[in-house]
């Protein structure tokens, strides 16, 4: 780290630890891990930033409509909300230029999205940004960094998010005692590996979207702070329910959906009567629902132009089922009940109270939780049906509503996991940092169950021999993990006879769970 006869410095002592640090790691087998989060890192504030440019383009969309809606209004924001965007694609395809560069110098295969063989180059960073053109690129982004800041900070007054925006785009050195002349340059690109250089210049990619949404926003949403904007009136038609019981009343309130206080709506519908509620603005449609089947109503809505020179009509109409009593029971899970585990189920009936229902089950218990029902089947009855009786209390007398009949099922075995994965390649370090081996029923499965691994099996080829060690629980033994040490790359590791407990005592053997050395 130092030659000659020239004292080390405190850097070059630090930089001379660090790389004893790092021979070390490299002997434990845990560099290439660390170095592999650096990218993964990378690759998720590429996503987050992806996200954040997708909801500046839903913004810029809104923002155009309402510069094409009134110009006069709108334009002089739109023009400081369009200069901030330039400056933000200019800033940000700079530094996805020197990614480029960096990436390149590292790898000539490698691209600033796939760079996993120069992943722990500590030289091309800082080759293409420090010595290279004499510092001419650091410089460059720097001065882009200070124009964006700058701008950014003319179209805000709330002190909040300037502070914000002074220090997320600050290009000040972070103060290290030992290090009193670090540049902003050295501490991103000196001596760092490629994979945190690339997360640092992402991350900086990502502050400057972040900003760049933050602050047309705020410009958009100055345009009105103490009035509604909308640019469309519609009529709305909103209805207590398009579902009345034969003998029950349907309730409907027609409304437009921005309005003037002084000009209430007229409304018109033939055949029906509708009260306008003037202090809301809404006109109220009451009438005996009649008959059974699908019915239709129709009319027109008036209200005075802004000028108040002319009418404008709007269309209005509606339709509701008129029905008979008919039971509804849903499971809220699936179509099926599983044995020996709770099942939520939703029993209801149109036009009756909850509170009015009795439900009853044959080959299950059934207790009401809040809004819904518990379905217990029992154990031995895996292959049958379930079923649902249900009554309601109507005009002070019981009435049987029907039922309804539900397969029983077995619960399904759950999936062993160690380290999220339960087949295919790993690496040796991630296989012996894993604590040991997990049951879960898989994302596919509706039910939040709970299962623990009672015992597992670990087994490999060592010195020509199989060995086997064996875990009483599912947390990985000190010798699992020594025999997993001892496999050479491209040898197999098997998890077996895992064994695992469940809901109401259950207990499973699990599928056994290979990996192959990388």
């Amino acid at each position: 780290m130092s030659g000659g006869n020239c004292p080390e410095t405190p850097r070059q002592k630090m930089i001379g630890m660090m790389y004893l640090m790092l021979t070390a790691m490299l002997a434990l087998n845990v560099s290439a891990s660390l170095l592999n989060a650096f990218a993964f890192i990378d690759k998720t504030i590429l996503q987050s930033k992806s996200t954040i440019e997708a909801k500046s383009s839903s913004l810029y969309y809104d923002f155009a409509n309402a510069y094409d809606m009134n110009p006069a209004k709108v334009g002089k924001s739109w023009e400081e909300a369009q200069a901030i965007r330039e400056k933000a694609d200019d800033l940000v395809g700079l530094i996805q230029e020197y990614k480029s560069l960096m990436a390149t110098q590292a790898d000539k295969k490698a691209t600033p999205e796939d760079y996993e063989n120069a992943i722990s180059n500590k030289d091309a960073a800082a080759q293409i940004m420090i010595t290279g053109e004499n510092g001419r690129r650091s410089r460059e982004l720097k001065e882009k960094i200070v124009e964006f800041r700058e701008l950014l900070l003319e179209s805000v007054t709330d002190s909040a998010l300037k502070e914000s925006i002074k220090i997320g785009l600050s290009i000040e050195p972070i103060k290290v005692s030992n290090e009193p002349n670090a540049t902003w340059e050295s501490q991103k690109f000196q001596f760092i590996p490629l994979a945190a250089s690339m997360a640092l210049m992402s991350q900086l990619q990502t502050s400057v979207r972040n900003f760049e949404s933050d602050v047309v926003n705020y410009i958009y949403a100055k345009l009105d702070e103490k009035s509604f904007k909308f640019n469309k009136v519609d009529a709305f038609v909103v209805q207590r329910s398009n579902y009345v019981i034969a003998g029950d009343e349907y309730y409907a309130e027609i409304m437009i959906a921005a309005r003037d206080t002084t000009q209430p709506p007229t409304i018109n519908i033939p055949g029906r009567n509708v009260v306008m509620d003037d202090a809301r603005g809404v006109g109220i449609m009451r009438s005996v629902a009649s008959g059974a089947g699908l019915q239709k109503w129709s009319g027109e809505l008036s209200i005075k132009s802004p000028d108040g020179t002319r009418d404008l009509i709007y269309p209005i109409s509606g339709e509701y089922l008129v029905a008979t009593p008919d039971l509804v029971v849903s499971p809220s899970k699936m179509n099926v009940f599983y044995a020996g585990i709770e099942n939520p189920v939703e029993v209801s009936v149109p036009g009756v109270p909850s509170e009015d229902l009795r439900v009853s089950a044959s080959n299950a218990s059934i207790v009401k939780k809040g809004n819904q029902y518990i379905v217990t089947p029992e154990s031995g009855k895996v292959g049958g049906k379930v079923e649902i009786f249900v009554t309601a209390r109507m005009n002070n007398a019981d009435k049987s509503m029907g039922k309804k009949e539900f397969r029983i099922k077995r619960v399904p075995n759950p999936f062993a996991l160690v380290g999220g994965k339960n087949e295919g390649k790993i690496t040796k370090a991630t296989l012996v940092a894993q604590t040991g081996v997990l049951a879960t029923m898989g994302e596919d499965f509706d039910f939040d169950l709970k299962w623990d691994v009672t015992s597992f099996r670990v087994s490999a080829t060592r010195g020509g021999y199989e060995v086997e060690e064996i875990s009483n629980s599912r947390a990985m033994t000190q010798a699992q993990k020594d025999l997993i040490s001892g496999v050479g790359r491209g040898n197999k590791v098997i998890f077996d006879n895992i064994k695992a407990i469940g809901p109401g005592g259950t207990r499973r053997d699990l599928s056994p769970i290979v990996f192959i050395i990388d």
